[in-house]
C-alpha cells in the first residue's frame, strides 16, 4: 500500500501549469483560454480529512520491579502505590573498642522528612531479617524475617511512627550481647513491617542512606555518656501495585499497550500529521511526593513511547522496540495530550513497518515512582484515547 508524500503535490501542479503555458502559440485559437478560463481540465484540490481510530484495545503490562538506591524511604500509601516494608542493613564497625563498656540505652533513629497528613500514624514492628538483600535487587515481596518482633526498652513490640515520633528504643540487652561478643549482630539487618492496616491511609517519608547525610541509624549510649552511631549502609522500600485506574507508572512498574487499526485511511492519502491523543486524570496522577518535592525532584512525568517488536503479551519483544517519542508531561492536572507519531504512521501505512501497536511507559521506570493516569475508553468520546491522522486526498483533474 503506497502513500503520496505531501511534497509531491506542488510538483504535479507545477508541471501541469508549465504544460499549459507552453500550449497554444496560435493567436487565433489559444489553448490557454479554454484550458483555464473555461474550466477544461481544471485541477480540483483534494479534501483534507481527519481520521480517528478509537483503539481496538488498551491493556496494562505489569513488570515485577523494585527500586533500590532511592534518596527517600516511604511507608504507607499514595495514589495506589503501597509501601509495605522497609529493609535496612547497618554497619557495626564503630562498636570496636567498646568491648568492656556497659550499654545504657539503644535508639533506632528514623529520619522522617514529612508525613502526608500530619495526623497520620502507622503501627509497625521491627523484625530481624533472615536473608540478605542488595539495593541492586528487584524485590517485590517481603523477605523472610524472624516472626518475633525486636522488643523495646519496656518490652513493647508494636511501635507507632508519626510526624512527632521518629526515635524508638531497642532492648539494650540485645546490643550488650554484641558488645560482649556473646551474641551475633543482625547480619542481614532488619525489616520494618506494618503491624496492621491503619484506619486511614497516608504516607511517611524519611531519608535513605543514599541521600548522603542523616541516614537511618542505631544509636548506642554507654554508661558515662559515650555514644556510638551504627548507620544504615543499605536500605530498600518494598512496594505493592494497587493502582485501580488506567495508568503508566514508574517504579512498580506498569506500561500501557495501545492496539489500533488504520484501515480507514485511504490508500492514496497524503499524510500530514498523526498523534496519540489522550486526556490525563490529574486526581490520580503522581509526579512527586511532597518529600521528594522538598528535595527538589521534578513533578513532571518523563515518558517514553515505543513501537514494540511484538504484540504478543507473552513475548519478551513487547518490552522493547523502536522509540517513537520521549518527553515530559504534567500529571497533576486534567489536560488533553497529543504525542506526535512522526514517521511511524507513514511507515505503517506504507507497509514498511508491522503494526504491533504502541507502548507507553515511564522513562524513569527504574528510578522514580510516578503515575501518569489516563481516562479510559469508557470515559466517552470527549475523553477517551484515540489515534488521530490528518491527510489530504490527491488532486483531481476534471475534463470536458
Amino acid at each position: 500500500m503506497k502513500r503520496i508524500y505531501s511534497s509531491y503535490v506542488p510538483a504535479i501542479v507545477a508541471a501541469v501549469l508549465a504544460l499549459s503555458a507552453g500550449c497554444g502559440t496560435d493567436a487565433e485559437g489559444p489553448v490557454t483560454v479554454p484550458f483555464h478560463e473555461s474550466g477544461w481540465y481544471s485541477p480540483q484540490a483534494g479534501d483534507t480529512e481527519r481520521y480517528v481510530d478509537t483503539l481496538r484495545s488498551i491493556s496494562t503490562i505489569k513488570i515485577p520491579f523494585g527500586i533500590g538506591h532511592s534518596s527517600t524511604l516511604k511507608l504507607g500509601e499514595i495514589k495506589g502505590i503501597v509501601y509495605t516494608t522497609l529493609l535496612m542493613q547497618f554497619s557495626y564497625d564503630s562498636l570496636a573498642g567498646f568491648e568492656d563498656m556497659t550499654v545504657d540505652s539503644v535508639i533506632l533513629d528514623l529520619p522522617v522528612i514529612t508525613v502526608q497528613d500530619t495526623l497520620f500514624h502507622l503501627g509497625v514492628t521491627f523484625n530481624e531479617l533472615l536473608e540478605g538483600f542488595s539495593e541492586d535487587d528487584t524485590i517485590t515481596a517481603p523477605l523472610a524475617f524472624d516472626p518475633d518482633p525486636i522488643p523495646g526498652a519496656h518490652g513493647e513490640t508494636v511501635r507507632d511512627i508519626s510526624f512527632e515520633r521518629t526515635e524508638f528504643s531497642i532492648d539494650k540487652t540485645i546490643v550488650q550481647g554484641w558488645v560482649d561478643g556473646t551474641s551475633d549482630t543482625w547480619p542481614f539487618g532488619i525489616s520494618i513491617n506494618w503491624a496492621g492496616d491503619p484506619d486511614t491511609l497516608g504516607l511517611i517519608e524519611m531519608y535513605s542512606q543514599n541521600f548522603g547525610r542523616n541516614p537511618p541509624l542505631i544509636r548506642v549510649i554507654f554508661d558515662g555518656g559515650a555514644e556510638v552511631n551504627l548507620p544504615a549502609i543499605a536500605d530498600y522500600a518494598i512496594t505493592s501495585d494497587q493502582i485501580t485506574v488506567l495508568a503508566a507508572a514508574g517504579g512498580v512498574a506498569r506500561r500501557l499497550f495501545f492496539e489500533f487499526d488504520l484501515d480507514g485511511v485511504p490508500e492514496l492519502a497524503t499524510l500530514h500529521y498523526s498523534a496519540l491523543v489522550f486526556h490525563t486524570d490529574g486526581s490520580a496522577g503522581l509526579g512527586a511526593t511532597y518529600g521528594e518535592q522538598l528535595l527538589g525532584l521534578s513533578t513532571d512525568f518523563s515518558y517514553y513511547l515505543y513501537a514494540p517488536d511484538s504484540s504478543d503479551p507473552d513475548d519478551p519483544g513487547i518490552l522493547k522496540g523502536t522509540g517513537v517519542s520521549a518527553n515530559l508531561l504534567p500529571v497533576n492536572i486534567d489536560a488533553k495530550i497529543k504525542i506526535p507519531l512522526g514517521l511511524y504512521t507513514i511507515d505503517v501505512l506504507n507497509g514498511t513497518r508491522v503494526n504491533h501497536g504502541l507502548v507507553l511507559q515511564s522513562d524513569l521506570e527504574s528510578t522514580r515512582y510516578q503515575i501518569l493516569a489516563l481516562f479510559d475508553q469508557a470515559a466517552g468520546d470527549s475523553l477517551r484515547p484515540y489515534i488521530e491522522v490528518i491527510y489530504t486526498m490527491p488532486t483531481e483533474f476534471g475534463g470536458k
